[in-house]
C-alpha cells in the first residue's frame, strides 16, 4: 500500500499518522517534506506507526534524519504504536535506543509537554494555559491570537476527541469550547474534562461566534474569561 499521511496539530505538538509502506522514493520524500515543515513550526512531532506495513532502510534512515533535525532545533520526534515487526527492526539495527518510543499517542504528547529524555518540556511558559476546542482552523487561529495577545498560552485543537489528550498533557485550568460540542468520547463534555482536571473552568462560546463582528467577539471573550478567572481566585 502506498504511504498515506494523516496530520494534525494537537496544541503545540504535531501528530503524523503513517499508513502503508514507508519505503524509498515518493513515500520517503513525502514523509520528510511533511515532518520537516512541522519541525520548523512546532518543534515536537509524534509519528504514529501502528498502521505501517513495512519500512526499508531508506525509510528508517529518513526517520533518523528527522529525529536529528528536530533535536538540533531543540525539539524531538517521538515514535508511538510500534508494530512488533518495526520494533524488531529497530532492535536488530540497535537503533531503538536512539528514539523515544511510546505505546500510544497520548503518552508521547504528554512527554512532549511535561519533559522527557529528549524533550525539555513546555513548562517554561509561565502564562496561564487555555485549551481551545473548535472545529475550524480559522476560528482556532483567531482564538489563539486573541488569547495570546491577552497574556494567555492558548493551545488549540479542531478534533473533539483530541481535547482530553491536550487537557491531560497541559493540565490547563481553563477551556474554551464550541457550543456544538456536548459529548466527548461518549461522556458529557464537562464530566469528561473534570475527570481529567477537576477544577477546570469551561467557557462555552456563543452559537454564532464564528460569524460575529471580530472586535465584539474578542471583547466578549476576554470579558467572560476575566470574570471566570476572577471568580476562581
Amino acid at each position: 500500500m502506498q504511504l498515506r499521511l494523516e496530520t494534525r496539530p494537537i496544541g503545540e505538538v504535531f501528530v503524523v499518522q503513517c499508513c502503508g509502506r514507508l519505503v524509498s522514493g515518493n513515500e520517503v520524500f513525502s514523509l520528510h517534506s511533511q515532518v520537516q515543515d512541522a519541525i520548523e513550526k512546532y518543534g515536537d512531532v509524534v509519528l504514529q506507526l501502528e498502521k505501517v506495513e513495512f519500512i526499508d532502510s531508506s525509510g528508517l534512515g529518513a526517520i533518523m534524519r528527522l529525529v536529528q533535525a528536530a533535536r538540533a532545533k531543540g525539539g524531538d520526534l517521538k515514535l508511538c504504536g510500534l508494530t512488533p515487526k518495526i520494533r524488531k527492526v529497530l532492535e536488530l539495527t540497535h537503533l531503538i535506543s536512539q528514539f523515544e518510543t511510546y505505546d500510544c499517542m497520548e503518552e508521547a504528547i504528554t512527554a512532549a509537554y511535561l519533559g522527557s529524555r529528549y524533550s525539555r518540556g513546555k513548562t517554561g511558559d509561565a502564562r496561564p494555559r487555555v485549551v481551545c476546542v473548535y472545529a475550524s482552523l480559522d476560528v482556532c487561529a483567531f482564538l489563539r491570537e486573541i488569547l495570546c495577545g491577552a497574556g494567555f498560552n492558548a493551545l488549540t485543537t479542531t478534533a473533539i476527541d483530541d481535547s482530553p489528550i491536550l487537557l491531560k498533557a497541559t493540565k490547563a485550568k481553563l477551556a474554551v469550547v464550541s457550543s456544538r460540542i456536548e459529548i466527548v468520547r461518549g461522556r458529557p463534555l464537562r464530566q469528561a474534562f473534570r475527570e481529567i482536571v477537576p477544577d477546570v473552568q469551561i467557557l462555552t462560546l456563543d452559537d454564532h461566534f464564528a460569524t460575529e463582528d471580530p472586535g465584539e467577539a474578542a471583547e466578549k471573550l476576554l470579558k467572560d474569561i476575566s470574570a471566570m478567572v476572577t471568580t476562581a481566585n
